[in-house]
């Protein structure tokens, strides 16, 4: 069986077409389940995904991640599969993750994450992604929340979600990676999903650059569970420029030092 697992919190206004793009699948319906892991909601969330989801859970966990880790613990597929309550999947999108995953030899299955509203902000977002593909020469895919699928043993081994809810993908890909996890990248399963988020570049540049500061140098769990929203930041530009430029050359200069050490003659 295939688990389909979708955080939500107040997503009343997309989470229907969500959920009957998914329950409109080429395979038998009886072939997968949809589960709905809801963070609290106080909007018709849950009443919505009652109508169409086999499971709505109520989030125990914190964090974007550990919502996904709440849904894969009450998975009973095989194969698991995340995706977001504002993103809308092709009806041969489980079809062909369960042939990579089931017949193709693979243990983690992607594709490309295109926008369904787009705007400039979205576009530039999307641009950039594409320079994650760079990274698959080196055999290593950073998988998008919103259209990724993973066996459970894999997923298990690598040790799954951690209760983070920035760069939760970013850090179950290292791990996937680590495992020894062989990845697709199918571009039969692009989806498409909202660009309602894409509020401002200079936010969300901030928060990742911040993030990956805390990831990678502090390895502060609770900086990458506590952030900040991307319009409170975008209020903020002259105190925020001082932070990012810190945090980008902290960074560098981190990753300098790695490189040092990695190809340092013995």
């Amino acid at each position: 069986m295939i688990s389909v697992i979708i955080p939500a919190l107040n997503e009343e206004e997309t989470i229907r077409n969500c959920l009957e793009s998914l329950t409109a699948q080429s395979i038998p319906r009886e072939m997968y389940e949809i589960i709905v892991v809801d963070g609290g909601s106080s909007d018709n969330t849950r009443e919505i995904a009652a109508t169409l989801a086999n499971q709505v859970i109520s989030q125990k966990r914190a964090g974007i991640g550990g919502a996904r880790g709440d849904g894969a613990e009450a998975a009973n597929g095989n194969i698991l599969v995340f995706t977001d309550a504002d993103t809308r999947q092709p009806p041969d999108w489980l079809e062909t993750i369960r042939e990579n995953l089931m017949t193709g030899g693979y243990d983690v299955c992607t594709g490309p994450v295109r926008f369904y509203n787009r705007t400039i902000r979205s576009c530039i977002i999307r641009g950039w992604r594409q320079n994650y593909l760079l990274l698959h020469q080196f055999g290593f895919y950073w998988l998008i929340g919103s259209n990724f699928a993973v066996t459970k043993e894999v997923y298990l081994r690598a040790g799954g979600h951690r209760d983070i809810s920035i760069l939760e993908d970013y850090d179950l890909s290292l791990r996937l990676a680590d495992a020894g996890a062989r990845c697709i990248y199918d571009r039969r399963t692009t989806v498409f999903t909202s660009a309602r988020r894409m509020k401002g570049i200079i936010g969300y540049t901030t928060i990742y650059m911040t993030g990956f500061y805390h990831y990678h140098i502090t390895g502060s769990d609770d900086r990458l569970l506590k952030y900040p929203h991307p319009r409170t930041i975008a209020l903020q530009r002259s105190a925020i420029s001082g932070d990012l430029r810190e945090a980008r050359q902290k960074i560098s200069t981190a990753w300098g030092k790695y490189i040092m050490e990695e190809f340092r003659p013995d």
